[in-house]
């Protein structure tokens, strides 16, 4: 099974998701039992080897994570009179030889799937997972109610909104509606694609992202505070392009680049679709300069301290960027153009990236001093450049009384930096 686990739990730390399997059965294409070594945290192994196909008989029981009161359904499972939400870790069972998978469910009516694959149309509730990962990776959902559905271009956004989500249905889908046409269209991706948002009834705040799916709880969602809760979706969802598909070499070293600049696409999202205004969105580049200022390590130097500092670092050198290239190449390109570069300097994420590529497809993007800029604010310890990037953006640094960094418009801007904020900001 998966390797991941809620360690926090002793059973799962010791034997991983097996621990909630229970009664397995294998044979083998005759018939014929296969007999299998108690599990260890990976999984079972088979005392002979065997070819063809194997058939497996199995419960999963998550009532493991109610009895030991773990907090946290987002990563298990959720069960209330409408829905059953479960993550697709916990429920199957590969090898290592499981490439791509067709799944087919038999469920009671009135009750529906909402899974993130493709659906499968000889079936009624068929699918096919493009990998494993994809099988294993995601969040799925039975529900008696049909989800919300928004599309842009082949993407296809499944939204399931339960308990005090519910009322804001309308408002969720337009929201969702604006966020995955922007961020589709900055990828400029046409390939066919499902993707399920599970809003939790929960009053806490927290999500758990997967590979086409991502499952959130928010204490009191609201059309007021929307500018938060709608920032973490489209920064989940973005995700799907950077992280489930392009990915990082290294883990460490390059989530400056994976969180950073997802948030950042996240805050541009939100103002170039209305969703929240141009002075929310400047108050978010003081908030990112003052996470940043807290900033430790470098930011290829991170380890495992993953956190706002680095998310706002990342964001600040994504915005930066989008300013720089947009100077260089007379507003021409832009942030979305270097996605697609570093897309097709990967071979459409089949590659996992490092450095170089990044370079590569700046390079490919506009011409700038990009590796000068790498060796001294991103590898080395010097600081951000700011004043400079939001100048060319027609903004300023400046402090409140109680000494807190902002950023605000310059009133002594040029023309020509009002005409890239502007642009940037998709505000005509």
């Amino acid at each position: 099974m998966d390797p991941s686990y809620p360690a926090e739990l002793p059973e799962m730390s010791a034997r991983g998701w097996p621990a909630l399997v229970s009664g397995l059965k294998a044979s083998d294409s005759s018939g014929k039992p296969i007999e299998a070594a108690s599990p260890d945290k990976r999984g079972w192994r088979v005392s002979q080897p065997h070819e063809g196909r194997v058939t497996l008989s199995y419960d999963v029981d998550f009532s493991l994570f109610a009895a030991k009161g773990w907090s946290s359904p987002l990563e298990s499972a959720f069960v209330d009179a409408t829905h059953i939400s479960v993550s697709g870790r916990g429920l199957f069972i590969v090898t290592g030889q499981v490439a791509s998978a067709e799944i087919d469910f038999d469920v009671p009516r009135p009750w529906l799937t909402v899974m993130p694959w493709l659906h499968r149309t000889s079936a009624a509730h068929g699918y096919a997972a493009r990998s494993a990962e994809d099988l294993t990776h995601n969040l799925l959902v039975f529900s008696t109610v049909a989800p919300d559905v928004v599309t842009a271009e082949g993407f296809t956004l499944q939204i399931v909104a339960m308990g005090h989500w519910e009322p804001l249905r309308p408002l969720i889908r337009e929201v969702l509606g604006a966020v995955i046409a922007r961020e589709v269209n900055l990828m400029q991706d046409k390939e066919a694609e499902i993707y399920t948002v599970v809003l939790l009834p929960i009053v806490d705040e927290g999500g758990e992202a997967y590979r086409q799916s991502f499952a959130y709880c928010f204490e009191d969602p609201s059309k007021q505070n929307r500018g938060a809760w709608a920032n973490t979706l489209a920064h989940e969802i973005f995700h799907y392009w950077n992280y489930a598909r392009l990915r990082g070499a290294d883990y460490a070293s390059t989530q400056w680049f994976q969180e950073g600049f997802t948030e950042y696409v996240a805050n541009v999202t939100l103002v170039s679709g209305g969703i929240v205004d141009t002075g929310t969105f400047v108050a978010r580049l003081g908030e990112h300069v003052n996470n940043y200022r807290q900033l430790t390590t470098t930011l290829e130097a991170i380890g495992t301290r993953k956190g706002p500092p680095l998310y706002s670092a990342g964001a600040l050198v994504a915005f930066s960027w989008d300013v720089k290239i947009r100077q260089a190449s007379g507003g021409r390109r832009n942030i979305g153009d270097l996605f697609r570069n570093l897309w097709r300097q990967t071979d459409g994420g089949a590659r996992k990236y490092a450095w170089a590529d990044i370079r590569a497809a700046l390079q490919a993007t506009a011409d700038a001093d990009w590796e000068g800029y790498y060796q001294a604010h991103i590898k080395g310890h010097d600081p951000l450049p700011l004043d400079e990037a939001l100048a060319g953006a027609g903004l300023r640094l400046s402090r409140t009384d109680a000494g807190n960094e902002i950023v605000e418009p310059d009133p002594a801007a040029t023309p020509s930096q009002r005409s890239l904020w502007l642009a940037l900001t998709n505000r005509k």
